[in-house]
């Protein structure tokens, strides 16, 4: 940790409750070394913490931050001070060697009971300082190294004698308290900890809620205002995103959400699922959110945007429901959300009611028409020409008519729009209407509409057309006619050939015409 590393008491190899005298003469001894080029001698600068060179204008720099008291007991917190003679001066001795495990043997042994006494609280402290700097890292897991050291600095900072502490480390006229001391100390560890990223700010929370002492509310309801001003300050950027320029409104509002998906799980860690400070900023950012949407769908249907922007505005809208908190605002996006659904399956649902439509005016005229010739009285070997009858019931709908209502309302727009729907359900309907229509219509028919039946290609769509299914009645018994004159041009020889070609020809011209007209 730099705050232990790079401690103004460690750069002038000083410890904590060092007199001014004695610091005075210790920085100026220092400097002179440091001018010579020369190593200075051994201090409490403690090199297996970490060496670096120092330099004299690192040492002028430290030397000026342990003027003022309330620098002093900053620094302090983070460093070393001799409160027991006989225990802490060995350990010392033992950092300045690297036997650390010399070193935690000594703290350790004074710790273990739990209780701060005159005789340990030395111990607590430089034990939490040792922990705290990092030296000791792949002993354990960074999470674990940082919850011992937090625990012990805090039940030092918790005790009586923390009076011993801050007489020494600052003059009797400096001012404060062991709660303000406890949230100095917090407040450098966070800051330390968002700049190394080597705790997320979750697992230091979990560390601080096993934790007893005097600053533990004050200090997480400012944990838990530095998310919530992150959030608000994303919403009134996103929120000059979106005034700026509605085209933008989506990527402004999919940012928003992005960016304070995690604030936002943090704040739920921290004060649970039913704070008031957490359902009112969720419900902020939630508004924003699905203004964003609503902003951007508005603008992109003016404009007949090409983007699936009913598709985008309600992917935004469902994020900004899993947000939401209070009720209003999640019946303000759930209203939206229905809305924009209902629009989503506008151009299949028009479809589907144009082609229902015409399949239930054929049944019914096939129905009616059947059960009238089936009503008709017949002579004496009499019988229904049952042919005749399809032909009429082909004929019962107007199928140029029907071929002008697809052109007008299943248009090539919508179809690109069906195409990439999810409701499977509704599609599959869709897809055996088409199917039927296409079924019922003439070449040239077909040709006009075949992009509805977008699952197949064009040759599918015309190939199927082009069946003896599609002639007219004449037209087959003209197709019958070609063949049985080939047959009999074949009986005849060569001298009957000629004739059959030229009868065979004029027939087949009337059969493509018959094919192209339906």
């Amino acid at each position: 940790m730099n705050a232990v590393l790079n401690n103004p008491y460690r750069i002038v190899g000083l410890l904590v409750g060092t007199s001014a005298k004695e610091q005075t003469k210790k920085i100026s001894r220092l400097t002179k070394y440091l001018e010579a080029d020369q190593d200075p001698p051994e201090d409490y600068f403690f090199r297996p913490l970490g060496h670096f060179n120092r330099t004299i204008e690192q040492v002028n720099e430290a030397a000026s931050k342990l003027n003022l008291d309330s620098d002093k007991m900053g620094a302090a917190l983070f460093w070393f001070y001799n409160g027991n003679p006989i225990t802490d001066e060995p350990a010392f001795d033992a950092i300045k060697e690297g036997d650390l495990d010399q070193v935690i043997s000594i703290w350790s042994k004074l710790t273990t009971n739990g209780e701060v006494s005159k005789r340990n609280a030395s111990a607590y402290h430089n034990l939490g300082t040792l922990y705290l700097s990092g030296i000791l890292e792949g002993t354990n897991t960074n999470e674990a190294i940082l919850e011992q050291g937090i625990t012990l600095k805090l039940k030092f900072l918790e005790s009586d004698f923390i009076k011993d502490f801050k007489a020494l480390a600052a003059d009797e006229t400096f001012k404060t308290s062991p709660k303000e001391l406890q949230l100095s100390f917090l407040k450098q560890v966070q800051s330390e900890i968002d700049k190394t990223g080597s705790v997320t700010s979750n697992g230091f929370l979990d560390i601080l809620k096993k934790q007893e002492f005097l600053a533990k509310e004050d200090f997480l309801k400012g944990f838990i205002q530095k998310p919530i001003e992150k959030i608000e300050r994303e919403i009134e950027s996103a929120r000059n995103r979106r005034k700026a320029s509605k085209s933008e409104a989506a990527k402004a509002g999919q940012q928003l959400f992005n960016s304070t998906e995690n604030d936002l799980k943090q704040l739920k860690v921290m004060v649970g699922e039913d704070d008031i400070k957490l359902g009112s900023i969720s419900d902020k950012l939630a508004n924003e959110i699905l203004q964003c949407s609503i902003d951007y769908f508005n603008e992109s249907q003016e404009k007949e945007s090409s983007e699936n922007y009913l598709e985008i505005a309600l992917h935004l809208a469902k994020q900004a429901e899993r947000v939401a908190f209070g009720k209003l605002t999640k019946d303000r996006i759930k209203d939206s959300i229905e809305t924009l659904s209902r629009m989503k399956d506008k151009e299949l649902n028009s479809a589907l009611e144009l082609l229902r439509s015409v399949k239930n005016a054929y049944e019914t005229n096939k129905t009616k028409i059947t059960a009238e010739v089936h009503a008709m009285p017949l002579g004496f070997n009499q019988t229904i020409n049952w042919s005749k009858v399809n032909q009429m019931i082909e004929k019962s709908v107007d199928w140029d008519k029907v071929v002008d209502l697809i052109l007008k309302t299943i248009t090539h727009k919508n179809v690109e729009k069906i195409k990439i729907m999810a409701n499977s359900t509704q599609l599959n309907e869709y897809k055996n209407l088409v199917d039927f229509v296409i079924g019922k219509l003439s070449f040239l028919q077909v040709n006009k509409v075949k992009y509805i039946c977008y699952w197949k290609t064009e040759n599918k769509v015309a190939n199927a057309e082009l069946t003896l299914k599609s002639l007219p009645l004449w037209a087959k018994w003209c197709l019958g006619i070609i063949v049985f004159l080939i047959l009999v041009g074949l009986i005849w020889g060569e001298e009957g050939i000629e004739v059959v070609f030229s009868i065979a020809t004029f027939l087949g011209i009337m059969v493509l015409i018959g094919w192209i007209r339906g």
